[in-house]
C-alpha cells in the first residue's frame, strides 16, 4: 500500500492536538450478548486491513504502514471489575499517532456471562464519527462470523469532498462567540463525561420541508438555550453564545472512510421571546445559509501546508488558533442516521457513549448518537473548569429544554 499524504483536515487535526486538549474521541459500547476478546481481536486486525490508515502511523505528513505486531498491541482485554478506572486510564493523555496506530481499543469483559464494554479510542486525523462507526461495524461483523476477515490491506483513499461554492469563506464575519462561565481554574488535560437518554417522542420524524426544522435543529437549540441559561444564572447573561457544529462534507453522504467533517458556526441571534419552535426554524435558516455560502470550505492541500507540518507546526497552530476565528462557545455533534445502524451486530448494545474531543477554547462538548429509537447524549467536560454538580444542572436543563419543544412551549 502506498504511503498516502494526510488530507488538509487530517493535518489540521494533528497540528491542533495538544497535551491539554488531545484531539481524539472515544466510543463506548456496552453489550448484553457474549463476545470473546479473541474474536474482537481478529475483527480489529481485519478492520485495519479494510481501512489501512488505521493500521498506520503519521510520519512527515504521510500515513506509513505499521508492522502487524505494532497493531496487535493496540487491542487488549481486561476484567471489568474496575471498569471506571480502566476507562479513565485508557483515555488519559495524548494518542500519539507518530508512534502507533490512530485507533486503539480495550474490551472490558464480564467473566460470568461474556458481556462487556468495548471502548474504541480514535484520533480525529484518521476518522470522524461516521467512519468510526463503520470501522467498529466491520470489526463486529468479522467477530460474529457474518463477514470473512480482510487478510491484506486494501488500496483506498480518503473520502471525496463536496466542491465548495464560488466565494466560499470559512470566517464570513469577525464576530466571535463568548465562552461559557467556568470555575476559576486553568484548563486541565482530564476528561470526564456524563451520559443520558433523550426519548424520541416523535421528534426524529421532523422535516425541514414539512415542519420548518429537524430533530438536529431541536438538539442544537437546546444546546444554545442551555449555554445561555448557564451564563445567565452566573450573571453573565450578556455573553453571546454559539455552537461549533459539524457538517458532513462527503460528496456522497455516507461514502468513504476518513475524516470528512468540517464545521460551521450557529449563533444564538434570535430574540429571547420567540417560541422554541421558531428558534428551531431560525437555527435551520442559519445552517442553510452557512451551507449555501460554503462556510464549511476546506482549503486545497498545498506544498506550504506540508512544509508547515514538518518545519513550522508552531506557526501553523498560531494561525489555526488566531483570535478572530470563531469556534463557538462549545461544540456539538449528532449522528442520527448512519450506515449499519440496524445491523444485528448492534442489536444487543445496552448503552452507548461518545466521549468527545474538546477545543482549547471550550470547557465542554456535547455528542449525541441516535439508534434503537432513542438518543444517547454525552457531555464531555474538563473537571478543572466545571464540576460534577455543574454538569448535573446543565444536563437537567438540557433535557427540560428538549421536552419543552415536545410540549410546544
Amino acid at each position: 500500500m502506498p504511503n498516502h499524504h494526510l488530507t488538509t483536515l487530517d493535518l489540521v487535526c494533528v497540528l491542533m492536538d495538544t497535551d491539554v486538549r488531545p484531539l481524539d474521541f472515544a466510543l463506548l459500547l456496552e453489550f448484553d450478548r457474549k463476545i470473546t476478546p479473541e474474536s474482537l481481536a481478529r475483527g480489529a486486525i481485519s478492520a485495519r486491513n479494510r481501512y489501512p490508515t488505521t493500521g498506520s502511523k503519521v510520519v512527515d505528513g504521510r500515513w506509513v504502514r505499521l508492522a502487524a505486531e505494532s497493531c496487535r498491541s493496540a487491542f487488549r482485554a481486561v476484567h471489568s471489575e474496575r471498569e471506571a478506572n480502566h476507562i479513565d486510564s485508557f483515555l488519559r493523555g495524548r494518542l500519539n499517532v507518530a508512534t502507533g496506530p490512530p485507533v486503539r481499543q480495550i474490551w472490558m469483559g464480564d467473566g460470568k456471562d461474556g458481556s462487556g464494554c468495548l471502548v474504541t479510542r480514535i484520533h480525529h486525523c484518521a476518522a470522524d464519527l461516521l467512519s468510526a462507526l463503520g470501522w467498529i461495524r466491520h470489526q463486529l461483523r468479522v467477530a460474529a462470523g457474518l463477514d470473512g476477515p480482510c487478510a491484506v490491506p486494501i488500496e483506498s483513499g480518503p473520502p471525496a469532498l463536496a466542491p465548495a461554492p464560488p466565494g466560499a469563506n470559512r470566517n464570513p464575519d469577525w464576530h466571535r462567540c463568548a465562552p461559557i462561565w467556568t470555575r476559576p481554574s486553568r484548563a486541565s488535560a482530564e476528561r470526564r463525561w456524563t451520559t443520558f437518554t433523550l426519548a424520541d417522542r416523535g421528534l426524529s420524524a421532523l422535516t425541514s420541508d414539512g415542519d420548518g426544522f429537524t430533530y438536529n435543529d431541536v438538539l442544537t437549540v437546546a444546546v444554545l438555550e442551555t449555554l445561555h441559561w448557564w451564563n445567565l444564572v452566573h450573571d453573565e447573561g450578556e455573553r453571546k453564545v454559539g455552537v461549533w457544529l459539524p457538517v458532513n462534507i462527503r460528496r456522497e453522504h455516507f461514502l468513504g472512510f476518513g475524516n470528512a467533517s468540517s464545521r460551521i458556526r450557529v449563533r444564538r441571534t434570535y430574540a429571547d421571546g420567540l417560541a422554541l419552535a421558531d428558534k428551531c426554524r431560525a437555527v435551520r435558516s442559519q445552517i442553510n445559509v452557512a451551507r449555501e455560502r460554503g462556510e464549511w470550505v476546506v482549503p486545497e492541500q498545498t506544498f506550504p501546508t506540508r512544509a508547515l507540518f514538518r518545519y513550522g507546526s508552531r506557526i501553523a497552530r498560531r494561525y489555526l488558533n488566531r483570535p478572530w476565528a470563531d469556534m463557538g462557545s462549545a461544540s456539538f455533534s449528532h449522528v442520527q442516521r448512519w450506515p449499519g445502524q440496524t445491523d444485528p451486530v448492534f442489536a444487543d448494545v445496552r448503552k452507548v457513549a461518545v466521549v468527545g474531543a474538546m477545543h482549547r477554547r471550550h470547557a465542554l462538548m456535547l455528542a449525541a448518537l441516535t439508534f434503537h429509537g432513542q438518543t444517547r447524549m454525552t457531555i464531555t467536560y474538563d473537571p478543572a473548569l466545571l464540576w460534577r454538580q455543574d454538569l448535573a444542572a446543565i444536563a437537567y436543563r438540557y433535557v427540560r429544554t428538549v421536552d419543552a419543544v415536545v410540549l410546544g412551549s
